[in-house]
């Protein structure tokens, strides 16, 4: 399959459920379960424009010291339970892609496996952080060596850490060029969305997340944009099952 069959598959197994999965993927972005989402805390300020500030103005310092504060407060809040959000989109988007109908509250359904879900991303921004640290194309390429990882863990969660990200490191080897030139066919959508002062990524999000998922699928041995109630072909091995099925302990 090809990006053009992997935004086909979204779109069909989207089809009727796309206010659910807006819903959906509106909490999860508030909740930094969007690709690492959530509030980014930053300041620009330097110690200088700060003292000045201090002195000139104390009025809109203070409230900018507060506000900062309340930010950063929701920057730790959104870390601790980003993970365990990631783990429920992955969850439905891949469900919706065999044809099932999962409901709002399996959003949350990943909570019960909170501790492991945090640490999965810890480790894979960890990591990804230290490859970045050499350039920032070996970062590139170690997001994608473990973008598979809470799809994994969303659909087994008694697995660990390191299983999962090993298994992503073997089902994404050869083919972390496919979904980058699948994100990549996103960009001109992207753009428009700029126009529409971001609403458009009510749809957008959902759209992509449907489409990762379905990779995932794919890369799995697995049949992917199911409309509802349509029943899959008939398994048959593959070299993608096959892989899939061992437990490798290092890659």
């Amino acid at each position: 399959m090809n990006s053009s069959d992997f935004r086909a598959a979204a779109r069909r197994s989207l089809s009727g459920y796309w206010g659910v999965a807006l819903a959906i993927c509106l909490v999860a972005g508030l909740l930094g379960g969007l690709d690492g989402g959530g509030v980014n805390f930053s300041s620009n300020m330097d110690i200088q424009t700060l003292q000045d500030m201090q002195y000139y103005m104390p009025g809109l310092y203070s409230f900018y010291t507060r506000f900062m504060s309340v930010m950063f407060v929701l920057s730790i809040v959104y870390l601790f339970i980003g993970g365990a959000t990631e783990l429920g989109v992955c969850t439905v988007f891949s469900r919706l892609n065999l044809g099932e109908r999962p409901e709002f509250k399996d959003l949350f359904s990943r909570f019960s496996i909170f501790g492991k879900a945090l640490g999965l991303r810890l480790f894979m921004n960890l990591f990804i952080m230290l490859w970045s640290l050499l350039l920032i194309i070996p970062g590139i390429v170690a997001s994608y060596r473990y973008a598979l990882a809470p799809y994994i863990m969303a659909e087994y969660p008694d697995i660990g850490i390191r299983e999962a990200v090993n298994r992503s490191k073997e089902l994404m080897q050869g083919h972390k060029g496919d979904l980058f030139a699948m994100n990549l066919s996103f960009i001109g959508w992207s753009f428009l969305c700029l126009f529409t002062l971001g609403i458009g990524y009510l749809w957008l999000n959902p759209y992509m997340q449907a489409a990762n998922a379905a990779f995932y699928l794919n890369r799995t041995g697995r049949p992917c944009g199911l409309a509802f109630g349509e029943q899959p072909p008939p398994a048959a091995d593959s070299q993608e099952s096959q892989a899939y099925s061992n437990n490798p302990e290092s890659i």
